[in-house]
């Protein structure tokens, strides 16, 4: 580098473009996090102070730039508040990575079969259910908010739950492993815009607990009676709806953390994707 002392700027290193590529790369990932989300118009605002602060400064109006920079003072806290659920699915992203995942959970066939035998009666009888399987990320927070059972899983058990007019058919029931945690569970109900508007409390709730976890929710309609799965913030509904397909299904679902979510895989559950009517509602 003695040869180049002449520049006016120092030649980067690999250390230097790896620290670059790293940055953008975070930026990049924030970026596609926060995309068709509310907290755009939060970021844009942000900027909107900072250009604002810059430009009274250049101008001289010391006033403006004064209170623009007091308020500048509480963005730390105040980008921690406004950003808290991306912060959060940030933090939930780096949990499962296939590298830190130390504790997949064991989970029998039978058990499966389980859940999508009651899905199947409960569509045929046009019973709302609303079942959530944990996977690599706990869910004790949320199964705090119900009522604990710890009980192994069964197909009629799920369906006396779901009855109608009894105290837990509202509420989700959460399942770990091969037994039933507890039932009756409040989630988050997901703020996606993109979502149908005709989507109920129920499937908002199955979706908005998988934006957060790396779990899969099983839904069904109380309207309708369809089956729907939804992971990762998308909901999903299959062609094939006989006990056989929607168990393969269901079991692809929960298999795709654990096989680290092959680009193929993905591409292969896309091209399944039934297309909703228009006019369906669940309630």
């Amino acid at each position: 580098m003695a040869g180049f002392s002449w520049l006016p700027f120092r030649i980067p290193g690999i250390i230097d473009i790896i620290d670059i590529v790293v940055i953008s790369f975070v930026i990049y990932k924030l970026l596609l996090l926060i995309r068709g989300t509310r907290a755009v118009q939060m970021l844009i605002g942000i900027i909107s102070l900072l250009l604002i602060s810059y430009i009274s400064g250049v101008m001289g109006l010391i006033t403006v730039k004064t209170m623009v920079d007091y308020t500048i003072s509480f963005l730390p806290v105040a980008i921690i508040v406004l950003f808290q659920n991306e912060i959060r699915k940030i933090l939930a992203k780096m949990g499962t990575n296939p590298i830190l995942q130390f504790n997949a959970p064991t989970r029998g066939e039978a058990g499966i079969e389980q859940i999508v035998k009651a899905a199947e009666i409960l569509s045929r009888q046009r019973k709302g259910a609303l079942i959530i399987i944990q996977q690599i990320q706990g869910l004790g927070h949320h199964i705090e908010t119900g009522i604990a059972m710890d009980a192994r899983i069964s197909y009629d058990l799920l369906i006396n739950i779901f009855e109608p007019k009894t105290p837990l058919h509202d509420g989700a029931v959460i399942i770990i492993e091969d037994r039933i945690a507890a039932a009756g569970c409040l989630l988050p109900l997901s703020g996606n815009p993109n979502l149908p508007p005709h989507f109920g409390t129920r499937h908002r709730a199955g979706v908005g607990i998988t934006e957060e976890t790396d779990c899969v929710s099983v839904i069904v309609s109380e309207e309708t009676g369809k089956i729907s799965f939804a992971k990762n913030g998308m909901i999903m509904h299959y062609k094939d709806t006989s006990l056989e397909g929607m168990t393969r299904h269901l079991e692809g679902l929960l298999k795709m953390d654990q096989k680290n979510a092959s680009k193929s895989r993905i591409l292969n559950l896309i091209h399944r994707l039934k297309p909703r009517p228009t006019g369906e509602k669940d309630v």
